[in-house]
């Protein structure tokens, strides 16, 4: 097959003539008429007026604003845009078990829901509550889950923000069974749409699932509670269900926060964080290269974190950040990556294009596969220059990482940068952010999160 399916098929729906005849056409005329009819009888069921009932309840209060801009939309609809944003440069946190992004789809769900009651220790219980939801799952299901090329940050993340609104907006624990049953329905997403701007709509697709998820529980409507561990259910279908593993993971429940156990990973650099490994190996290398030719550079890395890097000499910004070879000539040549450079096409720049050209990706089968960052796996950089001289450096956690964290003054620098500079006369700004460092004991944490939009 020379082209993929979905081209054959829009290939199709755009060119095809669609004339169908006489007989066809009838049974298209018949169909309509009789769904058309089903939505009205349906109309008056119970299933269809918990639905109305919880669409009107996700609209009642007001729209939900969009971080950054001076839009509102929908509630669903604002988790979804405030996702996709957040997710957009491939730059916000990630954690290690589902090795998803979880506050960029917690987050913007949240904020979507939550009132100018809500606290900001209210703020922080929902999102433990999700994230343990998160991690959780991610023990019991991955790595069969992720490496069957599910993106976890959409099919675990659905039913964490789910968790999370339903906390929030104070739902039953039948309730919250019911919101977790819908998210887990609505999560899909795959990791093969790396690379294009499907990646980040996925986070968002999650968000908005969450959202609707518990509204729709809220309003009464039901699903099955064994949704996830059934033998053809989502765990069994979506990488295959290990019932030990499940069990082990839920027995942890109630024990020490998933949070504590596993932190965050926070990202110095916007790209895959299977390539900062390579980075912090180029920063490590850059002041030996010296000034000679390099001649190959050879980077080493786990099989299953190659798979996700398959763009060699991207074309385009979405493409760039899944590159391993352009994220490690960067690193050689100008001592990191940043919005700039993104900004900048900088991989399209002579010099950078030199070192991908000499780069080669050699994918290792890792001693344990299970884990995703181990001792006994480091990813390891080879740089061998036209003078004869050979440069190897190994990096088993990245800059970033919970066993090499960034401090409080890089986290607030990549804040500040990403968010612009605060100047003298942007007294306003500078207060905000003091102001936002102490989120945790805002009594109205509604207002100050969405209060710099204004500013802009």
């Amino acid at each position: 097959m020379s082209d993929d399916a979905l081209v054959r098929l829009a290939r199709f729906v755009v060119d095809d003539p669609l004339d169908a005849d006489p007989r066809t056409l009838a049974i298209l005329r018949s169909g309509v008429i009789d769904t058309l009819g089903c939505i009205h009888a349906g109309a008056r069921s119970d299933v269809a007026g918990r639905s109305r009932k919880a669409a009107t309840a996700m609209e009642a209060a007001g729209a939900a604003k969009v971080i950054g801009t001076d839009l509102c939309a929908s509630r669903p609809q604002a988790a979804f845009l405030n996702a996709v944003a957040g997710h957009a440069l491939d730059f916000d946190d990630w954690e290690i078990p589902g090795n998803t992004h979880p506050t960029v789809v917690l987050l913007p769900a949240l904020l979507a829901v939550i009132g100018k009651e809500v606290r900001g220790e209210d703020l922080a219980r929902a999102y433990l509550a999700g994230f343990e939801v998160i991690a959780r799952l991610g023990e019991a299901l991955n790595f069969d889950h992720y490496d069957a090329g599910w993106h976890t940050t959409a099919t675990l993340g659905a039913p964490g923000a789910a968790a999370a609104c339903a906390r929030v907006l104070g739902l039953s624990v039948e309730q919250t069974v019911n919101a977790l049953s819908f998210a887990v329905s609505a999560a899909s997403g795959f990791t093969c749409q790396f690379g294009s701007n499907a990646k980040p709509l996925q986070a968002g697709f999650a968000a908005r699932s969450g959202v609707e998820a518990a509204f729709l529980a809220s309003a009464g409507l039901t699903g099955q509670p064994d949704v996830l561990d059934h033998s053809r259910g989502a765990a069994a279908l979506m990488g295959g269900l290990n019932t030990s593993r499940l069990s082990a993971a839920l027995a942890k429940l109630g024990g020490t926060y998933a949070l504590a156990e596993h932190g965050l990973v926070m990202k110095p650099w916007p790209s895959c964080g299977y390539t900062h490994r390579i980075m912090t190996c180029a920063l490590r290398m850059r002041d030996r290269v010296g000034s000679g030719r390099i001649e190959r550079i050879e980077l080493h890395l786990p099989d299953f974190h190659a798979a996700v890097l398959p763009f060699g000499s991207p074309c385009d910004r979405s493409e760039a950040l899944f590159s391993l070879p352009f994220v490690a000539a960067i690193g050689l040549s100008k001592a990191g990556l940043d919005l700039t450079d993104l900004e900048t096409r900088a991989w399209e720049q002579p010099d950078i294009k030199k070192l991908m050209a000499v780069t080669e990706v050699h994918p290792f089968k890792p001693v344990k596969p299970e884990v995703n960052y181990s001792e006994e796996d480091p990813d390891r950089m080879i740089v061998v220059g036209s003078n004869g001289q050979r440069l190897e450096e190994t990096c088993s956690f990245p800059t970033g990482s919970p066993q090499f964290p960034m401090d409080e003054r890089q986290i607030l620098s990549k804040f500040e940068s990403n968010t612009g500079p605060v100047s003298e006369a942007q007294a306003c700004k500078r207060l905000w952010t003091r102001k936002l460092r102490n989120w945790l004991q805002e009594d109205n944490v509604h207002s100050l999160f969405f209060e710099q939009g204004s500013m802009q």
